[in-house]
């Protein structure tokens, strides 16, 4: 690939990831974040969070972080070249398991060796610890795969002993749609010094990290039993969002504009939750689906209204248009 189309894919990831600290604010409730500035800086981070948001968990930390951030993603996605080209071109790194069939054993390494290149380049790594999307408040058993992973970058070929491993906990309000809070939480990261067990005894290695990394990742993530009564579910949700707490409503003149505002955008909004609905068939896929959709064609339906306003009512009212429209969504958003 020569260096022009290389610059233009980097490009590419830096104005998707513009957009989407642009939408979220409009698309979730509130966005809070523990002990960000805790983060080591100028150092290789893995991210290892749970899973409960399909792609949309990796959009949320990246939305956060200083540094460009590679996600590690299931690699049936993959398969088709049109959706592998553009998954590249905003960092993600398929995995494909050995149940997927023996062909993919071979790309273990080559998902490893990608990850190990991003981190020395100064880029961070999210690997999803629990393997799977499931939506619901826990954290899943781990697999072997963060393990794995730890081990070969810091104890394999040109090791990058200075990496550290980050629990993040993704916790959602619920899980379908806007109007959530999302709490992200990054806990005590973990070194290579922290592990006893010599890496000469390879499983006993990838036990003793685990067990550290299960129990650091629960210490973030909000566990709600399933089946409990709504009360109960209620009481717990809002204990564990204390630091991330609901929006004021505003006055009355700013829930008359957030009023506007929603009348405004409706019949767009339903349009897109329904062709998220069917695209999806009501998966743990809706929220990337309708985030995305929103954020990358809602911005190319507000300069083709505001051309054509322009067009016709001068270049005032199409700017008046081009501002207005986003700024509504956001006051739809944030005075209900």
């Amino acid at each position: 690939m020569n260096v022009i189309n290389q610059n233009r894919f980097t490009l590419f990831y830096y104005f998707s990831r513009f957009l989407v600290r642009l939408a979220l604010p409009i698309y979730l409730r509130r966005l809070a974040v523990s002990n960000f500035d805790k983060l080591p800086r100028n150092t290789p981070l893995l991210l290892a969070s749970n899973h409960p948001g399909s792609f949309f968990d990796a959009v949320v930390i990246g939305s956060k972080l200083r540094q460009p951030i590679h996600t590690l993603t299931r690699g049936d996605v993959f398969r088709k070249p049109a959706a592998a080209f553009w998954l590249r071109q905003i960092n993600l790194i398929p995995v494909f398991r050995g149940s997927e069939g023996r062909q993919y054993v071979k790309n273990h390494d080559v998902t490893t060796r990608e990850s190990h290149d991003a981190l020395k380049k100064g880029d961070a790594v999210v690997v999803f610890s629990e393997g799977v999307c499931v939506n619901e408040w826990k954290l899943r058993p781990l697999g072997k795969g963060t393990a794995r992973m730890a081990y070969k970058i810091w104890h394999g070929d040109d090791p990058l002993k200075n990496m550290v491993v980050v629990p993040t906990g993704m916790n959602y309000e619920h899980f379908r749609g806007p109007g959530k809070r999302v709490y992200m939480r990054f806990g005590g990261g973990i070194r290579m010094n922290d592990i006893q067990t010599s890496p000469a005894e390879y499983e006993k290695w990838l036990r003793e990290f685990n067990d550290m990394l299960e129990v650091r990742m629960n210490n973030e993530i909000l566990t709600i039993p399933a089946g409990l009564p709504a009360g109960q579910h209620k009481m717990l949700l809002d204990s564990f969002f204390t630091d991330c707490p609901v929006p004021s409503r505003g006055n009355l003149l700013l829930r008359g504009i957030g009023w506007i505002g929603r009348t405004i955008h409706r019949p767009l909004y339903q349009a897109f939750k329904k062709k998220a609905a069917k695209m999806t068939a009501r998966t743990v896929f809706y929220d990337s689906v309708l985030f995305g959709a929103l954020m990358y064609i809602y911005p190319l339906i507000v300069v083709l209204l505001s051309l054509m306003l322009g067009f016709f009512a001068g270049w005032e009212a199409g700017v008046a248009l081009f501002l207005g429209l986003p700024l509504l969504a956001w006051f739809g958003a944030r005075y209900r």
